[in-house]
């Protein structure tokens, strides 16, 4: 059940973008990168990519972004094919926008082909070389290889990339797009930046700045792969992102909850850019080399030096290094303390901030979220139904709970409950950096919503926000399906209580996949299910639950093994959450507004911080020492962990 105005706000977004897309028919009219050369390959090639082209590219991906969040039902649930062939979603039906010489729409046959592969890397790798088909522009996609030997490349330490896909040197478009699109994997990110063939890499990190970190650059966290869609007027970054599901899902609950755990530069004493390959990126676009008639004679990756004026950019690993080494950075006159201060502070285009506006419309988002985890989990329960159990990969080499093979990889939800946990704590990190810039610059932050609370301080700011937060996580619900078919009701606020109970086993009935407590009435009934382990032994569901804890706890994913008999289920750090966290600015009760006479400055503080060190958003530190001496040092399961395997978070 969802709250009534979540509908009203909905059909007020679809009219008011409707309303948009006849004026861009104007906007479109002209093309900001014309035909200038002739060549061939699987398609033909007709312009170059420029930094004018790579704007047009940004419109693309928001506009997919902007119809799937504000459009009609069947438009926030389309899944690939719907997006390409809706003209109102896809920009590249319109012909203003497709521009003369570009190229007609992919064969219903290949859009499908590809819609049947699609994970999070695959789409990342299919939105731009889409783009660059219809638009007549060469594209290339690279295939690597692991850089530790019999480690998978998905969570190898590094990889090195070879030539791949050249569009330019394929006879048809099934071919090129069955190579680039099929062979492409989440392990084509983590190439270091200065290894063996770097330049032949799919991307490259890229600055943090409006001009060049736009809609259509991507994100990777750990085997998580995302295409940038929109960014804010507050500067929040929102993302698209693929299911593995047989139902292909895209995805637009990710923000700036997906943005971390960036290796700092110099993490490696031998060498100081290992690691770096994690974080916000722009695509390394192809250029055509031509002779003086304008004919395309080859299709290369360009270079760094080349990728300058697209954006390339270290600064990150940079940034997250001065973090760690400084705990301070500056950034016109304010001292953002995380690298999402620091994005939101490039990145938007707005003189103030409105708490009350944002949390509400970020309340909406997290319950969207928790909306789709439901139909996941309802589909999931219906394949082990009818397939039988699904095995959990403990104790393997080249597989984890994160990223599997086969039918876990599918119907497991650990990563994404990663994101949806990270989702609702980042709302809890924005309030944060609310009252930091509050204290640091007051008329940053625009009260208008809070006028109830008499905010004067950073305390009356923070407690103010918390109750706002828990006013909209008491109205806005959603229904789940008990296995025995009955509606349970779950509001935010009964989901914020439960965060950490969630079940990511697809083994478990809806019930449990929801943390429903012990001798509840959502227990009653409950089927007596098992989860399968690789060497044979069946672990009840109640058992398999409670060793389950500690990676239900988790808000970044993991990349070594897991395990599930023998794990410990107490002695590590459990994150606060939200009126924990941001209920610690309750000391901060110094006034900071009164009357302000003319030529008078504003008032401004440092604000002092509860730690001794700025506050890091999650997935910016370091994993903490549990303090637990059985644990130090040892696996999950109490072995002795493996050697010559880097942690890598």
């Amino acid at each position: 059940m969802i709250h009534d105005t979540l509908f009203l706000r909905t059909r007020i977004n679809a009219m008011c973008l409707l309303l948009a897309m006849f004026v861009s028919f104007t906007v479109f009219a002209a093309d900001p990168n014309p035909p200038s050369i002739r060549g061939g390959g699987a398609w033909p090639i007709r312009r170059q990519w420029t930094p004018a082209e790579t704007q047009h590219y940004a419109k693309w991906v928001e506009r997919l972004f902007d119809m799937k969040t504000k459009g009609n039902v069947e438009q926030r649930t389309a899944k690939l094919e719907r997006m390409l062939t809706d003209p109102e979603m896809n920009l590249l039906q319109q012909p203003e926008f497709l521009g003369e010489g570009s190229n007609p729409q992919l064969p219903l046959g290949i859009i499908r082909t590809m819609h049947s592969m699609l994970d999070c890397a695959k789409f990342t790798a299919f939105i731009p070389a889409y783009y660059a088909y219809r638009r007549a522009l060469p594209w290339i996609t690279a295939t690597v290889y692991s850089g530790e030997r019999g480690v998978d490349v998905r969570i190898s330490s590094f990889n090195y990339p070879t030539g791949g896909a050249n569009s330019f040197k394929y006879g048809s478009l099934s071919a090129f797009f069955n190579a680039a699109v099929g062979h492409f994997i989440s392990g084509n990110y983590r190439v270091n930046l200065t290894g063996k063939s770097a330049e032949l890499s799919d991307t490259v990190p890229v600055a943090l700045n409006r001009q060049y970190l736009l809609p259509g650059c991507m994100n990777y966290l750990d085997g998580h792969c995302l295409v940038l869609a929109k960014v804010t007027e507050y500067g929040e970054l929102y993302f698209l992102n693929c299911s593995t599901t047989k139902t292909r899902d895209i995805f637009t609950y990710n923000g700036m909850n997906a943005v971390g755990g960036i290796t700092p530069r110099g993490s490696d004493p031998e060498d100081e850019w290992m690691g770096c390959f994690q974080g916000l990126r722009v695509l390394r676009y192809p250029i055509a080399d031509t002779n003086s008639q304008g004919v395309v004679t080859r299709v290369r990756r360009r270079t760094d030096a080349e990728m300058r004026e697209f954006g390339f950019s270290t600064e990150q690993y940079d940034v997250v290094r001065q973090m760690y080494t400084s705990h301070e950075i500056e950034e016109d006159g304010l001292k953002p303390q995380s690298l999402h201060d620091l994005i939101r502070l490039r990145m938007k285009t707005v003189e103030r901030i409105k708490p009350a506006a944002f949390i509400a419309s970020y309340c909406d988002e997290i319950l969207t979220a928790f909306l789709e985890r439901e139909w996941f989990i309802q589909d999931a329960w219906e394949d082990v139904r009818k397939n039988g159990p699904i095995v959990y990969p403990e104790d393997l080499d080249n597989e984890n709970i994160f990223q599997a093979l086969g039918r876990w990889e599918t119907w497991s939800s650990p990563s994404s409950d990663v994101d949806r946990r990270n989702k609702y704590f980042y709302l809890a990190d924005w309030m944060e950096y609310a009252v930091r810039m509050f204290g640091m610059k007051p008329s940053f932050v625009d009260l208008t919503g809070l006028e109830a609370y008499a905010i004067n301080s950073q305390a009356d700011l923070a407690a103010a926000m918390i109750a706002e937060k828990n006013r909209h996580f008491k109205e806005k619900s959603l229904e789940y399906t008990h296995s025995s078919g009955k509606k349970f009701t779950l509001t935010l606020a009964d989901i914020e209580t439960r965060l950490y109970d969630l079940s990511f086993d697809p083994n478990h009935p809806p019930e449990l996949r929801w943390g429903a407590p012990p001798d509840s009435p959502e227990r009653e009934g409950m089927p007596q299910t098992y989860t399968p382990l690789p060497k044979g032994q069946k672990v009840p569901a109640d058992e398999a639950y409670r060793l389950q804890f500690f990676y239900r706890t988790l808000c970044q994913r993991e990349t070594t093994s897991s395990y599930l008999v023998g794990m410990y289920t107490e002695g590590f750090p459990i994150r606060d959450k939200l009126d924990a966290q941001v209920g610690k600015w309750s000391y901060a009760t110094e006034p900071l507004l009164h009357p302000v006479e003319e030529g008078e400055p504003e008032p401004s503080l440092t604000p002092a911080n509860p730690s001794a060190i700025p506050q890091l958003t999650p997935d910016e530190q370091e994993p903490k020492d549990t303090g637990d001496p059985g644990t130090a040092g040892r696996s999950r399961s109490g072995r002795i962990g493996r050697g010559g395997r880097r942690t890598r978070r």
